[in-house]
């Protein structure tokens, strides 16, 4: 009969690892190491994270400025809306170091000529896969500051934040970055040509990490409807912003909104 596993140690200082479901790299509270959970592969991406330089009064006041700036928030957004929740999240990515080619022919129709094209599209990225299976986060719009950048250290999270450890594993995040990589160069190809007749791409994966990124989720609700504010804890920056649609009112028409 399978024996029960009801806790495993870090194999590096020794401490218990907080055991979640759907877990497959896990981070030792104490002394940050990663470790996989299951499969027989070696952990060996290296483990970072984004230093926190927004502290809880610094997003509450990066939320006060995104309410009350900006042409397409309500004009009574700052003043009417309420902050039911702020939290700060350490998400887990892996950020992969890529170069691509893409071998491309097809035609040119928007001058009118139908002109044949073919070439290749080269352009190298640092794609951020993450690392969770669920959740409706931004991850194309997240701009990473990657310049922030450090070895991670439990010591050095935000005070009473959440920790979320990683649900798939490396091989898996890189196939989705092969595949996302892949598809953003068939998307630039819009740009070159019309009509695609042949893409061929090769990705080429040069290294690997993997981080965990602080994150202030803030709900807030306007008008009894509740909203969502994404801010990074790293750059201070707005990642996104839900903003209540306009009411169509007399007051938006003569404010031109």
């Amino acid at each position: 009969m399978p024996e029960l596993v009801e806790s495993v140690n870090c194999p590096r200082c020794g401490a218990p690892l907080p055991l979640e479901a759907g877990a497959v790299i896990v981070t030792c509270r104490y002394c940050g190491a990663a470790s996989r959970m299951r499969g027989d592969r070696a952990f060996v991406l290296r483990h970072a994270m984004l230093a926190a330089r927004t502290d809880r009064a610094a997003a509450e006041a990066a939320i006060a400025g995104w309410m009350g700036g900006g042409v397409t928030t309500p004009p009574d957004l700052r003043r009417a809306a309420r902050v039911t929740s702020l939290e700060c999240v350490y998400v887990p990515f892996y950020v992969f170091e890529v170069d691509a080619a893409t071998a491309y022919a097809g035609v040119l129709t928007r001058t009118g000529t139908n002109e044949r094209r073919k070439g290749r599209l080269v352009r190298d990225y640092f794609w951020k896969v993450l690392g969770r299976r669920a959740g409706a986060f931004p991850v194309r719009e997240y701009k990473m500051p990657l310049a922030f950048k450090v070895p991670f250290d439990t010591a050095a999270m935000v005070p009473g934040s959440r920790f979320l450890n990683a649900e798939i594993d490396e091989v898996e995040a890189e196939r989705i970055a092969r595949a996302e990589v892949e598809a953003h160069q068939r998307e630039l190809l819009k740009d070159l040509v019309d009509v695609v007749e042949e893409a061929t791409s090769q990705v080429t994966v040069k290294d690997a990490e993997f981080l965990h990124a602080p994150l202030w989720f803030a709900a807030y609700t306007y008008k009894d409807r509740p909203y969502a504010i994404v801010i990074d804890a790293a750059s201070g920056e707005v990642v996104r912003g839900e903003i209540p649609p306009p009411t169509g009112g007399l007051g938006e028409f003569l404010l031109g909104r």
